[in-house]
């Protein structure tokens, strides 16, 4: 019998520790076809009907104090601590099919971390400078804020049908600036866009196409990870429920 040589694995072998977690592919070592396979897998039978945690969108893009963990005491006045919709907001969809009416309303929730793409311009009060570098801005001290920017969310839309989550990505752009004089930014314009998998969610993303399609199958599994917690919380309030008036039954007659 021939003997492995030492320190060379079968291919029995490293399958196992893919199995076991010892390993991990990288995604962007799959080809285009293995990797619109994947996510196409991933999102084809999620009923969104059944998950929880969905916003209306003008709920999902804003967020107020404390809602946002800086890791410091006090947010830096380079971060954004309220984050609100203008009252002249600028809200459009590109893309959709012909009748289709969506408003702030309808529902949606995020699945990446932060922004997909972004830029921010920061502002020193003392000299009107600006800058996009954050280190640059940090060196000016407590002078410096966060003056304006845009950036990008991919969501999933449930709309009225039942029609699946891969039928349902979409990307948010907004747009937002500070209030002078006062801890709050506004959103000032507010763009939607359909994405479909295969070619255009990889031309789209372009080089971080790997990373927001990892990260999508992440956000997904934390997604069912919180709506099983709440449906379990639910489940045990009915149980306590259906106990209490079994107990009332048996204490009745006529």
């Amino acid at each position: 019998m021939a003997l492995v040589s030492e320190g060379l694995k079968t291919q029995a072998q490293e399958m196992l520790e893919f199995a076991l977690g010892q390993k991990r592919i990288c995604f962007g070592e799959l080809s285009e076809t293995e990797g619109d396979r994947l996510l196409e897998s991933a999102l084809k039978d999620v009923n969104l009907r059944e998950l929880r945690g969905f916003k209306p969108l003008r709920n999902l893009l804003t967020f107020r104090p404390n809602s946002i963990i800086y890791g410091r005491e006090q947010p830096h006045t380079l971060d954004v601590e309220v984050l609100d919709l203008s009252a002249e907001v600028d809200f459009s969809t590109q893309g959709f099919d012909e009748g289709s009416s969506i408003t702030l309303d309808d529902y949606a929730i995020s699945v990446c971390r932060g922004k997909t793409k972004g830029k921010v311009i920061f502002k020193r009060s003392e000299t009107d400078e600006e800058t996009s570098d954050y280190r640059e801005a940090s060196s000016w001290g407590r002078s410096a804020y966060h003056y304006k920017g845009s950036g990008e969310i991919l969501a999933i839309r449930r709309p009225r049908n039942h029609t699946r989550a891969n039928e349902n990505l979409i990307v948010i752009e907004v747009q937002y600036e500070k209030v002078p004089h006062k801890n709050c930014h506004l959103i000032t314009s507010i763009v939607l866009k359909p994405l479909s998998l295969g070619d255009d969610f990889r031309k789209h993303f372009g080089p971080l196409y790997p990373r927001i399609a990892v990260e999508l199958i992440w956000e997904l599994g934390s997604i069912y990870r919180n709506t099983s917690k709440e449906l379990a919380s639910q489940q045990c309030l009915i149980d306590r429920k259906v106990m209490e008036l079994e107990r009332v039954s048996e204490a009745l007659s006529y």
